[in-house]
């Protein structure tokens, strides 16, 4: 990396990099870092040695949350903590709700 063009760097002097970048090497470890953080201070619980899986307890409702990489599965039994959930995090980072899923003891429909 070289720094802002116009920017004269001393000698024996370098930059910090306070953000990540996308496509670096370590974008998706800090984003998960900051987003584990965030859900942990909203009162999620990690759930299970891989670290990707969070409940939260809210009484009887519950919400529990699978995230891979860039994607993540919800599941609640409260749409109500579902909708305030997504409404919170939505002002923290941008989301997409692709389709929602139903699963009955057969599988998928």
């Amino acid at each position: 990396m070289h720094p802002p063009t116009g920017y004269a760097l001393p000698d024996g002097q370098c930059l910090k990099l306070c953000k990540s970048l996308y496509e670096l090497r370590q974008s998706s470890a800090l984003f998960f870092e900051n987003l584990e953080h965030w859900m942990l201070n909203y009162g999620f619980k990690l759930i299970g040695p891989d670290c990707i899986m969070f409940r939260l307890d809210c009484g009887q409702e519950k919400l529990i949350i699978s995230l891979y990489v860039n994607d993540s599965v919800c599941a609640s039994n409260s749409d109500d903590l579902y909708r305030t959930f997504l409404a919170d995090i939505s002002k923290q980072y941008t989301l997409s709700d692709s389709e929602r899923l139903s699963f009955s003891s057969w599988g998928r429909h």
